[in-house]
């Protein structure tokens, strides 16, 4: 990494990290290029399935350093986040500065021998090249290309096979058959999209997993029991715990393992998951909660799904496709369904294509994703960041917006990077960790979840930050129960923090 001379930045992506990125880069007199291949910015929030929005409470998914507006809605609806972000790229001056309809086709290192890269960037059918000296990559955890799994026969079916993406309208599925085929966020809004308007609706999927309530018995807003240092805490070890979490992990483990029994015993009931004594389908994990929590389909889904399935307005199949027919699936368990329209509600996949051969190499991307220092770095990378693609938190917006900080401030000189072999071997353990502690997915190299307090303590130390953000007469208590907010991050986004302050408090 040669970073002292860094004048020019390409960032890649013009979603919630492409613009946190530039809007604190250029605060700090950087020349910022932000190519997006869209015809507008917002990322996922630009273009998003039918009735799509945003999964946690407002307050828990806004800059730091600029509040959604009051009247807007709790679960903020895409569109309207999708403005409010063009609203914060217009009021620090970043709109200006993207580049719309400009897709980033290749990265090549200078020829001359300088650190940096040479973009080369599609305009309609023109290709262009433009230098830096420093490229972020900011396309966020997936890219734009749905993954559709194949299935025996797929060919022979007579009606649809869609991506849950390509679920624009209710229209869609008016009066129609259908089966949604995954289990995450997407697919129960799927799910309830399709049981408004459709003859029959149907989810088919392998394995349950523990749902996150909007309000915890129907009461206190989730926040109350998942983000504050009390459950950061009981969560599975992080990787370097404080002497109090090897403490409560040690002597304590069985009252930390009677929280998480508690904690299922909650969500058993509060959603309805039993089989009813053998006379429903049961929708209980077979993993425990505290690694469940840590996997792919973490999800606050809408408190209607689950009702829709309890009162058969969504029929629910805990098993797999086995082959397509003229006339719908079958499916492993036996089952025959009729169906006019299968969506298939099962992610994304991750496009690198942009990459030279010696990055993809060098990054080790393996089936569980790439792991980085910090997140953000990788010490064989030279001269390229990555802010918002590897970092998977409840509070995505304030994460990558920590990101932009720190890297805003690594370039500024006020931290510097460890050793290389010092990172690598960071880059090995959290690896090793992740591996043992969090259940497989493509993205485990990014997450985070209930770990975002560590995560965010580590970036502020580096910076020199104080991690305790809480203030006032209470704030040993607020720091243990109280849960952590955009706002409780605003001066250290906004840079208006004093520098130092970790050591001066």
């Amino acid at each position: 990494m040669q970073l002292d001379n860094v004048k020019t930045v390409a960032i890649i992506g013009a979603g919630v990290a492409g613009v946190t990125t530039a809007k604190t880069l250029l605060a700090d007199g950087l020349e910022c290029t932000v190519f997006e291949r869209n015809d507008r910015l917002g990322g996922v929030w630009a273009d998003g399935y039918s009735n799509f929005g945003v999964q946690v409470q407002k307050e828990l998914y806004e800059f730091p350093d600029w509040p959604l507006p009051k009247e807007i809605p709790n679960f903020t609806p895409g569109p309207v986040l999708q403005q409010y972000l063009a609203d914060y790229a217009a009021h620090f001056g970043v709109t200006s500065n993207i580049r719309l309809n400009s897709e980033v086709v290749r990265l090549t290192q200078r020829a001359n021998g300088n650190p940096g890269w040479v973009v080369t960037y599609r305009v309609g059918d023109a290709e262009l090249d433009a230098e830096f000296d420093l490229v972020v990559v900011c396309i966020g955890l997936y890219s734009n290309t749905p993954n559709v799994p194949v299935f025996a026969n797929q060919d022979t079916f007579d009606g649809s096979v869609i991506h849950n993406s390509a679920l624009k309208s209710r229209d869609q599925v008016k009066g129609k058959r259908v089966a949604v085929v995954g289990f995450g966020k997407s697919a129960t809004d799927a799910a309830l999209e399709a049981a408004a308007v459709a003859a029959q609706t149907s989810i088919i999927f392998r394995n349950a997993h523990w749902p996150v309530p909007q309000k915890l018995a129907g009461i206190l807003p989730f926040k109350w029991g998942m983000l504050h240092r009390l459950t950061s805490t009981l969560a599975p070890t992080y990787r370097s715990p404080s002497t109090l979490e090897r403490v409560v992990h040690g002597i304590g483990e069985p009252v930390v393992w009677l929280f998480w029994r508690l904690v299922e015993i909650l969500l058993f009931f509060q959603f309805q998951l039993g089989s009813r004594f053998g006379t429903r389908l049961s929708l209980v994990p077979t993993t425990p909660i505290e690694r469940d929590c840590f996997g792919e389909s973490t999800m606050v889904p809408r408190p209607a799904f689950y009702q829709g399935v309890r009162d058969g307005a969504i029929r629910a199949y805990r098993t797999e496709i086995s082959e397509f027919t003229p006339n719908g699936v079958r499916l492993k368990s036996g089952e025959q369904l009729d169906l006019d329209v299968v969506i298939m509600a099962t992610g994304w996949r991750t496009d690198y294509s942009f990459f030279p051969e010696t990055v993809v190499r060098n990054l080790n991307m393996e089936d569980d994703g790439y792991y980085l220092y910090r997140h953000l770095i990788h010490p064989d990378v030279p001269n390229m960041a990555f802010v918002g693609c590897n970092a998977a938190t409840f509070e995505s917006i304030t994460t990558y917006s920590l990101q932009a900080r720190w890297l805003a401030e690594l370039l500024k000189g006020k931290h510097r990077l460890p050793s290389r072999q010092t990172m690598s071997e960071e880059i090995k353990a959290i690896k090793e960790w992740k591996r043992q502690r969090m259940p497989f997915s493509s993205s485990r190299g990014a997450r985070i979840l209930l770990h975002q307090l560590h995560y965010h303590d580590e970036l502020l130390r580096d910076i020199g930050a104080n991690p305790k953000r809480k203030t006032g007469f209470f704030a040993p208590l607020k720091e243990l129960i109280d849960p952590y907010e955009p706002n409780d991050y605003r001066s250290i986004v906004s840079g208006e923090w004093l520098h130092g302050e970790l050591r001066t408090r």
